[in-house]
């Protein structure tokens, strides 16, 4: 198994307890706490067709789908939702992912799809 696989299969798992019937996970990405090199892996977010998990050690929260998590830059992209969430650059591609997906579910009617 590749470090890819690993990391989906990390997110799959983290998640699981969590998902709806049918419900489907379109990316992931884990978030860290701490400054500089002493970062510890903190919430998986899990974005899934109708909501985003945030997943901590002990409970998970479901927020909306309708959320953008903009153009990720540097070496953390902060997050702002309840508090501030920061992914590590490595994760920058799920990220991305993310937004395509929610870009991908709004309807070509929709004025305000994919101006964030």
């Amino acid at each position: 198994m590749g470090y890819k696989e690993r990391r989906v299969k990390i997110i799959a798992t983290r998640a699981a307890p969590y998902l709806e019937p049918g419900e489907q996970i379109q990316t992931g990405f884990i978030t860290v706490t701490g400054s500089g090199i002493f970062t510890v892996p903190a919430e998986t977010f899990v974005v899934t067709d109708r909501a985003i998990l945030i997943v901590g050690r002990a409970e998970a929260q479901r927020l909306p789908r309708d959320f953008w998590f903009g153009k990720p830059t540097g070496i953390y992209h902060k997050i702002e939702l309840d508090r501030t969430y920061k992914v590590h650059r490595q994760w920058y591609q799920e990220v991305i992912a993310a937004d395509d997906a929610l870009r991908d579910m709004q309807t070509p009617d929709d004025p305000a799809a994919g101006q964030h």
